[in-house]
This record gives C-alpha cells, sequence and structure tokens, in this order.
C-alpha cells in the first residue's frame, strides 16, 4: 500500500469509534472471526485493546499479530487502539 493511501485511511479513521475490544480472554478465535466479519463488511476497522489483556504489554506485536491473523494492513496504533484495513 503506497503512504498516500494509507495517510487518507488514517486520516478517515479519526473519526471512528472502536468497534471490537480484545479483553482478558486475549485474542480468542472468537474475536478473531469477528475481526474478519467487520473488516469484510467496513474494510476499515478500529479495535481497542484493554490493559487488562495479555496482548496489551507490547502493542506493535499485538497489533502486527492481529493484522496477520486476518490478512490484513496496519494502518495506525494510537495508545491502545488500533485502526486496520483490508
Amino acid at each position: 500500500m503506497d503512504k498516500i493511501k494509507q495517510y487518507m485511511l488514517k486520516k478517515e479513521s479519526a473519526n471512528l469509534t472502536p468497534l471490537l475490544s480484545v479483553g482478558k480472554g486475549g485474542m480468542s478465535d472468537s474475536v478473531i472471526d469477528e475481526l474478519k466479519k467487520q473488516l469484510k463488511a467496513k474494510k476499515l476497522v478500529k479495535i481497542r485493546v484493554h490493559k487488562n489483556s495479555g496482548e496489551s504489554d507490547d502493542m506493535n506485536a499485538a497489533a502486527a499479530e492481529l493484522a496477520e491473523k486476518c490478512g490484513a494492513v496496519l494502518i495506525d496504533i494510537r495508545g491502545r487502539t488500533v485502526t486496520l484495513y483490508k
């Protein structure tokens, strides 16, 4: 993906609210399945990773893992919020 498209998606995502939350259960299969459905329907999705999830220690690694498992492109990481595009 080129830098201009990624920038435009990042700008567009500023107005979105997180659709999914990764909580205590971590990145379970049900979370990944729901994320895939949301990406297919909306293309651009925000995910909130809560502090009590085991994934929150390294947000870069958690975001990369989410993107990889869903076949999506990582657009942005803001604090504990990740934006993915497919």
